[in-house]
């Protein structure tokens, strides 16, 4: 198996980290601006996909939402298995189709064509209890106690997804969180540190187990939407204060952990799960409950590449 990133930031080290036992190829440059994004991280990918697919002997592709190893794997005619959760970009959708042999979606839209539904959150793939048992000693290195802290995430906002964003939201209220909680802090553009209080704990990529981090967090705050995702499927009540609108979300707001917030509600909305004014559910039964009603990610893409392979 062969293991394909993009060659972006603290990328290459957290996949190196993650996948040790795996042949890791890295293809691209993504450097924030539009035409690093249109050139290096996708026409240059590209051409260096083909080179790699040609010397690897691919059988199948797994990816999310890559149009340019789809459309790589076309051309040698080999499978390929994407995955996305938004419907919303109409074009990435059309593309991704194009490229595809199978499309999955959560149940978000409707299946149509190459587009299948799969009951899960792609992210449920590896937060699952069947793969994912958070470990309390990660949070010794950095000298905290369960449930007493805030876990908070800033994204950059040189991406496509979120370059209409207004940058460093987290920044507008950050002050304003209750003091007497630890906050640790994963920002993705440290150039703008300054904008947030000192005794934050900043974290430095690769994390050693960031989802236990995030599991033991009393809220999870993040301006991107990723984050927030994960820390409601690990149990924990989180804020989304991204722009971006997605119907993924909305699975999580339905089941009361994910709460979408504009940056100046996000401070009054801490402090009401805090208090206990917003309940959610106890956070093992949550999960269990959710390994009982949805799909597994895992062995669903396992049974698919073994369909595939043969």
């Amino acid at each position: 198996m062969t293991i394909i990133g993009l060659n972006r930031g603290r990328l290459q080290d957290i996949i190196r980290r993650e996948f040790r036992d795996f042949r890791i190829r890295f293809v691209g440059k993504h450097r924030g601006g539009k035409l690093s994004i249109v050139f290096e991280a996708n026409v240059a990918k590209f051409l260096h996909l083909l080179y790699i697919l040609r010397n690897e002997k691919c059988d199948i592709g797994i990816s999310v939402g890559s149009i340019t190893l789809g459309l790589a794997l076309k051309f040698y005619g080999k499978p390929n298995i994407q995955f996305d959760d938004d419907p919303e970009r109409k074009l990435n959708v059309f593309l991704e189709k194009l490229t595809s042999t199978e499309l999955y979606f959560p149940p978000v839209t409707s299946p149509n064509g190459k587009i299948r539904i799969m009951n899960s959150l792609k992210e449920w793939a590896y937060l699952s209890p069947e793969y994912f048992s958070p470990d309390k000693q990660v949070l010794k290195e950095y000298n905290l106690s369960p449930y007493r802290y805030l876990f908070v995430r800033e994204i950059s906002t040189k991406s496509f997804n979120y370059n209409r964003q207004h940058p460093f939201a987290v920044a507008t209220f950050a002050h304003k969180l209750p003091s007497r909680f630890k906050v640790v802090f994963s920002l993705e553009d440290k150039s703008a540190l300054s904008q947030y209080p000192p005794d934050w704990i900043l974290l430095e990529e690769p994390v050693r187990d960031i989802h236990s981090l995030i599991y033991y967090s009393k809220v999870a705050i993040s301006s991107g939407d990723s984050i927030a995702r994960e820390g409601a499927l690990l149990g924990v009540p989180s804020i989304y204060c991204g722009q971006r609108k997605m119907k993924a979300n909305q699975v999580l707001c339905k089941k009361g952990l994910l709460f979408v917030k504009a940056p100046d509600d996000v401070p009054e909305c801490v402090g009401k799960i805090i208090a206990g004014e917003i309940r959610v559910d106890d956070q093992e039964k949550f999960r269990h409950k959710l390994t009982h009603d949805w799909e597994d990610v895992t062995g669903s893409i396992i049974r698919k590449m073994r369909y595939y392979a043969k």
